[in-house]
């Protein structure tokens, strides 16, 4: 998940890109949206691999370089097994040694400052419940089997309606409603229960995204039809 937006980006004419068939990756077309790619041999590394971008890599070309699974392949859509803690404790901190790392080179390639990234497990080809979440400025947070319990306002034409990226199609944002609040239950790396609310500008939007991605849904699931998207490059 990314939250922000440059000011230099601009509404695309065609409608926000939809799901593609499973293992249909997608890759960049010639007009710059994306279109049915080819096989994950060719266009994207496999899942978790890294190689180095390449000089003028669109965006989500960087992404793949550094290991994220991208748009088409089924490790993003087939939902992920919870963590049994603390008996699964050694597996639940090498995903997250493997997350953080994979952030942190994110980080490096990216300009976040001015808004919040995440990245979910199946995002580094890891079909488990655990994802991390870097608000600007704070600690990150790390969330095992997160559940949400609570959103807000109750009526979603109250919801707040902008636009979110995602590392798995970076090339583009797309603009979708979300709940304003949300209350979220999930284990600490050592077991412990815990609760967070995020109720502070579009944390909740962010965070939801990420809980979205161990289901198995992506933001674009919930775009209505013919909406826009955005450009990123």
């Amino acid at each position: 998940m990314t939250s922000d937006v440059a000011d230099d980006r601009k509404t695309a004419p065609a409608p926000a890109p939809r799901r593609p068939a499973e293992g249909a990756l997608w890759s960049p077309s010639s007009d710059g949206r994306p279109g049915p790619g080819a096989s994950p041999g060719a266009a994207w590394p496999s899942p978790g691999a890294r190689r180095p971008p390449q000089a003028g890599a669109r965006p989500s070309e960087v992404m793949a370089a550094l290991g994220i699974v991208q748009l088409g392949d089924p490790m993003l859509t087939r939902g992920t097994r919870p963590f049994d803690l603390p008996r699964e404790r050694d597996e639940a901190l090498r995903i997250l040694d493997r997350l953080t790392t994979t952030a942190d080179a994110v980080m490096k390639v990216h300009d976040f400052s001015t808004g919040a990234m995440g990245l979910a497990a199946p995002q580094i080809a890891e079909p488990r419940s655990i994802a991390i979440f870097r608000a600007h400025g704070e600690e990150q947070l790390v969330l095992i089997n997160p559940r949400v319990i609570e959103i807000g306002p109750s009526a979603r034409a109250d919801w707040e309606e902008t636009t979110e990226g995602c590392l798995s199609f970076f090339d583009f944002r797309c603009a979708l409603r979300r709940p304003r609040t949300a209350v979220i239950s999930y284990l600490t790396p050592a077991g412990a229960e815990a609760i967070i609310t995020f109720d502070r500008g579009r944390l909740a939007r962010d965070v939801l995204h990420e809980v979205d991605h161990l289901s198995g849904v992506l933001c674009i699931d919930h775009v209505e039809p013919g909406a826009p998207s955005l450009s990123m490059a």
